[in-house]
């Protein structure tokens, strides 16, 4: 099984609970494969703001993940277009990802896929906008320059998935998860709108994150489809 997995705080307890079933010994990640979704520009794995650390500290050094099994963007890469291909390469030949996992920023951007006039396809290095640069500062020492491009995955990569799962919490990501999930349109100018042309996706969310859902346009949705 392939998975695509996020950092920052959004995903923490669910790599908690995976924590914990794989201690009550009814989860096995031996033959898991893990891909970063992202990866910071130009950080190395060894760093510790790096993505790839990230996923060491909460959950593959947790489980029994194994070291070969274990992806991610060489964003310290020279010639980062030949990183991007190489990842898209690995992607591909491993069949896609059985499972994608997924956060959503207060913009709307799913991975780092910045709102804008088109979408990428394939792994990429993304500007990110001042509002996710400055979102991610908190994650950062007040002498740390906080990256502003990274690696990202494309939405070919992420729509190619069979299952995707979105996971928001907190008031402050109300807004977004209201525009995208009331919203019927799909633009690259809201990037989780292209969610809605999956055929498995679930949307997780606390009280707080579902603040704004229309859940009238949702209940006449959900009745349409079960006809």
């Amino acid at each position: 099984m392939a998975i695509a997995f996020p950092t920052g705080s959004t995903p923490l307890k669910c790599y908690e609970h995976l924590v914990k079933m794989y201690q009550e010994d009814s989860l096995d990640f031996s033959g898991v494969l893990g891909f970063n979704m992202d990866e910071y520009v130009p950080l190395t794995r060894e760093h510790p703001q790096s993505y790839y650390y990230f996923m060491r500290k909460y959950l593959y050094d947790q489980v029994n993940f194994q070291e070969e099994n274990m992806y991610v963007p060489d964003a310290a890469a020279e010639d980062l277009d030949k990183a991007c291909e190489e990842y898209t390469d690995k992607i591909i030949e491993k069949g896609y990802f059985d499972l994608i996992l997924l956060g959503i920023g207060r913009d709307g951007h799913i991975a780092f896929n910045m709102p804008g006039d088109k979408s990428r396809v394939f792994a990429y290095v993304e500007q990110l906008s001042e509002k996710t640069v400055q979102d991610n500062s908190r994650f950062f020492g007040p002498d740390e320059e906080v990256p502003d491009r990274a690696i990202t995955l494309g939405m070919n990569i992420i729509l190619n998935s069979k299952k995707i799962i979105l996971i928001a919490d907190g008031e402050g990501k109300s807004e977004a998860v209201g525009r995208f999930l009331n919203n019927r349109e799909i633009t690259p100018k809201l990037p989780a709108s292209f969610l809605w042309i999956h055929p498995d996706v679930t949307v997780i969310l606390d009280e707080k994150a579902a603040a704004q859902i229309d859940l009238q346009t949702h209940l006449f949705v959900a009745g349409n489809r079960s006809r």
